[in-house]
């Protein structure tokens, strides 16, 4: 009886092994992205050796000699990225499909097939770029990605689709390898299903609103608990290994679950370009996140009467006193930590600048001044654009 023949991993687990090779192991930056781009055909093909050509001078520490002077890589220079021994050994260091890197990311691109019946349709509704922010299924969109709300199984889901026609990888790997380090976290995103070679992720749908967005009716009901959720949330994070990018549209709000964080990503890949977050700082970024609620957005207005000025400090002064309540539930949560005091100095340093704004901005005498100089200025202009020339807009002297 011949013994049973082994069967070939699936493309998906092969594409799950060659990223979390490249995020653990190949440091420099742009040899990751060649990898990470080049899955498809990696996944398909086994990996052995790996080279790319350069496309233009590069400056690598690697090359650089004793004396520390050198690092050039002219263009056009053949550079080895990694062996198949290398593959083969660290496979064999992690354990293989069982490592948490390499399983998390199977299993999230395994089940990419339950919802791309619903993605193409997506997609051909989309033909149009143009069309895409009119579409009713819109729900944001980010400088790589559009965002859009698809149902399967009687559940929305939220779909990332790259902007354009470049398709890349690493940026879906950025995406997952936060998506493993988050798995089952509360108020982190949860990215279930994802594609390299589509460039898209889906993800349960995060509850509420983006900060920027919501309403002084929201304002009013966040609670004390719920700050220290946030508090709780961005330590965690930090401790996983997670990277935060704190902005407005990546922090939502809900009146029943609190705070929820989206787009987030690994600090595990030896390659990244940023430094290591620490949970000092990303707390200190919350600060202008929550000083930003109802503003984010917002075109400038060159025109403010007494009235916008009056709104905004009424803004203004609700995301000041949540700043306050931020501050003084860190300075509970964090006592004894060395970084406290730091921490909560920048914090501070926000609450002051807001409170001036608003101070400025309920001063009757202020606000008249600011608007006479918008007048001034708009009256200025006027009187300028009656003595230019219009066959010379620029005023240059032509003699």
């Amino acid at each position: 009886m011949s013994e049973a023949q082994p069967q070939p991993k699936p493309d998906y687990e092969v594409q799950a092994q060659i990223a979390a090779f490249a995020e653990e192991r190949i440091a420099n930056f742009t040899d990751s992205q060649h990898v990470l781009n080049n899955i498809g055909s990696l996944a398909l093909g086994g990996v052995e050796d790996v080279s790319r050509v350069t496309r233009r001078a590069e400056y690598r520490n690697d090359f650089k000699s004793d004396d520390n002077k050198h690092g050039r890589v002219d263009e056009g220079t053949e550079l080895h990225i990694a062996s198949g021994e290398d593959y083969v050994n660290y496979l064999r260091e992690v354990g293989g499909r069982r490592h948490e890197a390499i399983a998390g990311r199977a299993e999230i691109l395994g089940a990419y097939d339950r919802f791309s019946p619903m993605i193409d349709a997506l997609k051909y509704e989309l033909d149009d770029p143009a069309n895409r922010k009119n579409h009713a299924r819109h729900l944001g969109n980010g400088s790589n990605a559009d965002v859009f709300a698809v149902t399967v199984d009687s559940v929305d889901y939220a779909v990332r689709l790259p902007k354009g026609n470049g398709v890349k990888p690493t940026n879906i790997d950025s995406h997952l390898g936060g998506a493993v380090l988050g798995r089952g976290m509360a108020h982190m995103e949860q990215i279930v299903a994802a594609s390299y070679e589509d460039g898209v992720t889906v993800a349960e749908m995060m509850p509420g609103k983006q900060v920027g967005h919501i309403t002084a009716e929201d304002v009013a009901s966040i609670t004390d608990e719920q700050l220290g959720q946030l508090v709780d949330t961005v330590l965690e994070a930090n401790t996983r290994g997670i990277e935060i990018d704190p902005k407005p549209s990546n922090i939502f709000y809900d009146t029943e679950q609190g705070f929820g964080i989206v787009d987030y990503h690994s600090s595990k890949n030896v390659s990244k370009n940023s430094a290591d977050q620490g949970a000092k700082d990303v707390l200190s970024w919350m600060a202008p996140v929550l000083s930003n609620i109802r503003l984010y957005g917002t075109k400038y207005n060159p025109d403010m009467t007494e009235q916008d000025y009056a709104e905004k400090a009424s803004i203004m002064a609700a995301n000041g006193d949540l700043m306050k309540r931020f501050r003084d539930t860190i300075a509970v949560r964090l006592a004894g930590e060395d970084y406290v005091d730091e921490l909560l100095g920048d914090i501070n340093s926000r609450i002051a600048s807001n409170d001036e704004s608003v101070a400025n901005y309920s001063n009757d005498e202020w606000v008249s001044s600011m608007i006479e100089s918008d007048r001034e200025r708009k009256r200025q202009q006027a009187e300028r654009a009656k003595t230019q020339d219009p066959t010379n807009p620029g005023g240059w002297d032509l003699v």
